[in-house]
């Protein structure tokens, strides 16, 4: 008997996979596998640019505004540099962007031309999210391979992390695949997003999806990872929101909805009032969060770049070069307003001109009217996920997010790519029946 691989799902399922592997040093960067695939994609770009490939309109709209980002970055940072510096520096910043924005047209493009199987991205993206989960898992239980893991994905260069293993479970703050604790909740709650989504609409792999969903609940929470936390409960309204939308039956929604929020409430006040230390500690980190105004990303980051800032950097910002030489390099842990320092009220614009865009794009597609049950879930998840991550951002990066940034891009792109494949089809199904009856009549 021969085996027979589908060379397009294996390709597939190799990219997705190089999602989850530790960075790698690139003279003297920190750069993520993945992103040696980037020259394809930019040859797909290009292909596009000279008109060789056919695209949905949406991309269109897309490349004027990812154009205008890129742009507006090296318009801030030759202003700014050559400002304050007395020469241009060049923005090394404009890599994360060219990089998502190359691998998001590129799976709009390869998923709309019929390249991608669906059912098999749904299947591979939950088990490529299930083992970066169990990652970090591993990296927490006191197990032969849990320094190894540490090692290979360490924070920074691990020293801490591999010192702090003697420590009481409830303590251990683990870093994941992500190389970041408050990263690594972020992608946690992603991957609840999309396990959910797996499991409420396109009712296969139900198992895989439970999977997910528990080794995702278990990362935000062995992370310590307020931000994954805020995003997940956030994400957990929004998707109430859209099962509103999608059923129109508010009322049932509703009831279920208070229901799972009364159970919640319940379960965390009876860990709560028994010692659970997991529970105790994350309200306590809470309680601390507060009690500090919101930390050090909240008071004295902004009110020390702010003071930097001069009457043309509240419209072009002070560029990352700048940043990156001021006393606080990492810039502003709120990224909305890490936006508006680096880029000015005009990068700010174009920005989250770009996050409104999708958002209203996926969320206009969310409808019965979509028969299409795997296209329709990976609209809601994109939708629901690119939303959780902008509440996510208010804690962390969304943009500049360098180790698992592209997992939400890659989402995105698939989805736009065979919604619009999925309604170039209806419209050419519709065209073929009017041919058909305008026959019909005729004879």
């Amino acid at each position: 008997m021969q085996l027979k691989i589908n060379k397009n799902n294996l390709v597939l399922f190799v990219i997705l996979s190089t999602m989850i592997l530790p960075i790698m040093n690139f003279f003297g960067f920190g750069i993520p596998v993945i992103y040696l695939l980037t020259p394809l994609g930019i040859g797909i770009l290009m292909l596009i640019m000279f008109g060789r490939v056919k695209i949905p309109r949406i991309v269109k709209v897309l490349l004027v505004i990812w154009f205008m980002i890129l742009f507006q970055i090296v318009v801030t940072t030759l202003y700014s540099t050559v400002n304050k510096l007395g020469y241009f520096v060049f923005p090394t910043d404009i890599t994360q962007y060219v990089v998502r924005f190359v691998f998001l047209v590129s799976f709009i493009v390869i998923a709309y031309k019929g390249y991608i199987d669906k059912d098999k991205f749904i299947n591979y993206f939950l088990i490529v999210l299930i083992m970066g989960m169990s990652i970090g898992i591993l990296q927490w239980l006191p197990w032969i391979g849990r320094e190894f893991l540490t090692n290979v994905y360490p924070f920074k260069d691990g020293i801490d992390q591999l010192k702090n293993l003697d420590r009481p479970l409830h303590l251990i703050r683990i870093h994941g695949f992500a190389q970041h604790a408050t990263g690594n909740g972020g992608i946690a709650s992603f991957a609840l997003v999309f396990g959910y989504c797996v499991k409420k609409y396109y009712k296969k792999y139900n198992i895989l999806s439970l999977i997910l969903i528990m080794m995702s609940v278990i990362n935000i929470f062995i992370s310590q990872a307020r931000a994954g936390m805020l995003a997940a409960i956030f994400s957990i309204f929004l998707l109430y929101v859209v099962n509103i939308k999608y059923e129109k039956k508010g009322l049932k929604s509703t009831i279920y909805m208070l229901t799972l929020i009364s159970i919640l409430a319940l379960v965390v006040y009876y860990l709560y009032n028994s010692g659970n230390p997991y529970v105790v500690l994350a309200y306590d980190r809470w309680l601390n969060l507060f009690e500090t105004g919101g930390g050090a990303r909240a008071t004295t980051q902004p009110q020390y770049f702010f003071s930097m800032m001069e009457s043309a950097d509240y419209f072009f910002g002070l560029s990352k070069p700048i940043i990156n030489r001021s006393l606080i390099s990492y810039g502003i842990e709120i990224e909305p307003l890490n936006i508006f320092v680096t880029y000015g009220l005009v990068g700010f614009i174009f920005h989250y001109t770009l996050v409104a865009f999708l958002l209203m794009y996926f969320y206009k597609k969310i409808s019965k009217k979509v028969e299409d049950k795997a296209t329709l879930t990976l609209i809601i998840a994109s939708f629901v996920g690119l939303f959780g991550y902008q509440i996510f951002s208010v804690a962390y990066f969304f943009f500049r997010e360098i180790r698992i940034g592209l997992f939400p891009w890659v989402l995105m792109g698939v989805g736009i790519g065979l919604y619009e494949r999925y309604k170039l089809k209806g419209l050419s199904n519709k065209s073929k029946e009017i041919k058909l009856n305008n026959k019909g009549n005729s004879l």
